[in-house]
């Protein structure tokens, strides 16, 4: 046997990574293989407790491991045979890639690795529990979009390039979504690839090539003489009195459906809610205004412990829709939609558009219209500043009109002398 170069490195996965804190627990080993300024990653069916790992030199199971002898059998003779591709196809005349070094090792092995579709089955299950359940559903959603898009066909890690994305980008647009969405699920997808990357399971970036960039559109909200609009509008019946509930709530305290909806009246004070956001998984503290203080008040005698009356998301945006149009929310307003980079622009009435989504823009526009600083709203409604800030500028254009035209007008009305 010839000697051999040492390009190979085995390591195995990070603990923290997956969500391991348990040194006697088995995690993958991987093998790093670096050739012509390249780097191949990929896990070897094999799996080791760190506490059995001589990683330091040797790189293989501890001599005083049970099969050790057996285990670093298999390392070695899969050193052996990746450098013989490599060499063999530089024999050939062959220019040896990723994907041409990992179809040659899977050749005659009979534990087929784990794809990108199951490790990121696996992402799923590890992230469950340490981010919220509304950023896990949306993680999930992105994971079945990706699944169907690939239809069955095992891809790995270094499948992953640029074209790749830019097909899946293409599914999705034909599925009926707009840029955002498709931005958010590509996000996701990058969000699991940069995982990976960090728990050693790949070392590809070519996928990060293409993107679709996120468009900020005009940001619709109420204005605060239309909350007061709704706030004074009598019910006709019990289904609109629970409509309004929950929607005014929304729009008095910034809060997500998610987070009123599961809301419990011994979370609540006289002057403020702190909560756990089901979304991020944030304490956020949120004042508790009097009129929305007054909507939980109306709900008191409800023997569930819930402080606002319990309705489904889809109801209430249906019901409001109908209240509002009764209440002559009649404004036009503009909606921006962009698809494939178009902008396309529709006129609505307010009343058209209105869903439980209105809350937390009209709590934060409202806010900037008052003079409420960005960082205050932010910590209430629990985002980064750079989020409540979109929701700022759709103020702040209105405002600048207000304001030239008050302040730079000529006392008289004529141009002076």
């Amino acid at each position: 046997m010839r000697e051999i170069k040492k390009y190979v490195r085995f390591y195995i996965e990070s603990m923290r990574a997956w969500g391991d804190q348990n040194p006697k627990a088995p995690r993958n080993v991987v093998m790093y293989f670096n050739y012509d300024h390249k780097r191949l990653v990929t896990t070897t069916g094999i799996k080791v407790a760190e506490d059995d790992w001589d990683g330091d030199k040797k790189q293989r199971v501890k001599l005083t491991v049970k099969r050790a002898n057996e285990v670093n059998a298999i390392l070695d003779k899969l050193e052996q045979k990746i450098n013989d591709i490599y060499f063999g196809a530089l024999a050939q005349g062959i220019i040896p890639n990723n994907n041409y070094i990992l179809k040659e090792l899977r050749k005659d092995n009979n534990k087929e690795q784990p794809s990108l579709l199951e490790h990121w089955e696996r992402y799923l299950k590890v992230t469950e529990v340490n981010i919220g359940t509304k950023s896990h559903e949306a993680l999930t959603v992105s994971f079945n979009h990706f699944k169907k898009f690939a239809n069955g066909k095992r891809l790995d890690f270094d499948d992953m390039d640029a074209e790749l994305v830019s097909q899946y980008a293409d599914y999705l647009f034909g599925l009926g979504h707009v840029d955002n969405t498709v931005h958010k699920n590509i996000r996701r997808l990058r969000t699991f690839m940069a995982y990976a990357k960090r728990a050693g399971l790949h070392n590809n970036d070519r996928y990060l090539n293409f993107n679709i960039s996120a468009k900020v559109g005009r940001i619709n909200f109420l204005t605060w003489e239309e909350v007061k609009t709704l706030l004074d509008y009598k019910p006709e019946n019990e289904t609109e009195r629970k409509t309004l509930s929950n929607f005014l709530f929304g729009c008095l305290s910034g809060m997500r459906y998610s987070d009123y909806h599961k809301l419990k009246r011994n979370e609540t004070s006289p002057v403020d809610i702190n909560f756990r956001q089901l979304k991020t998984n944030k304490i956020t503290s949120t004042p508790l205004l009097p009129e929305a203080m007054a909507l939980i008040e109306q709900n008191r005698d409800a023997h569930d412990g819930y402080a606002l009356p319990r309705m489904s998301s889809q109801k209430i945006n249906e019901n409001i829709k109908l209240i509002a149009k009764k209440a002559s929310i009649t404004t036009k307003v503009l909606v921006d939609t962009y698809k494939r980079g178009k902008l396309e622009t529709k006129e609505y009435e307010k009343w058209q558009i209105l869903g439980t989504h209105f809350g937390r823009k009209t709590f934060i526009s409202v806010a900037a219209s008052k003079g409420i600083s960005v960082g205050v709203v932010a910590s209430i409604v629990g985002q980064n500043i750079k989020t409540t800030m979109k929701h700022y500028l759709g103020v702040l254009e209105k405002d600048k009109v207000d304001e030239i035209m008050s302040k730079m007008k000529f006392s008289d009305g004529k141009k002076d002398e």
